[in-house]
């Protein structure tokens, strides 16, 4: 348990108010991508809507123009462009590697 409220913590080192559902979006892209969005929909169990609000904060541009997190790209699959492709930024592979060292901390939990 202390290791997720590390990870947790961690997250909200980039902003206090990070909902758990940014965090599930971003833990997805880090185990699963480059991955779609509708990958990302389904195993998050999440409305496309949401997936999409939080690609956009953990990507560069968030809502009204407001910078986001950098920690994700999103990408036009060119085979089928109704669908985008979720990758983790230089950035979002540094919190990964961050996170990945947090869960390596000790034996216990």
């Amino acid at each position: 348990m202390k290791k997720l409220l590390k990870i947790i913590q961690l997250m909200q080192t980039l902003d206090e108010r990070m909902q758990a559902q940014t965090i599930l979006v971003f833990l997805l892209v880090c185990e699963f991508g480059p991955c779609r969005m509708a990958s990302i929909r389904k195993m998050a169990n999440i409305s496309q809507a949401s997936v999409s609000r939080n690609c956009a904060a953990l990507g560069r541009i968030h809502r009204r123009g407001e910078p986001g997190f950098e920690l994700v790209d999103t990408e036009e699959d060119p085979m089928d462009r109704k669908h985008k492709f979720v990758q983790l930024t230089q950035k979002g592979e540094r919190y990964k590697q961050m996170i990945q060292n947090l869960i390596g901390e000790g034996d216990s939990d």
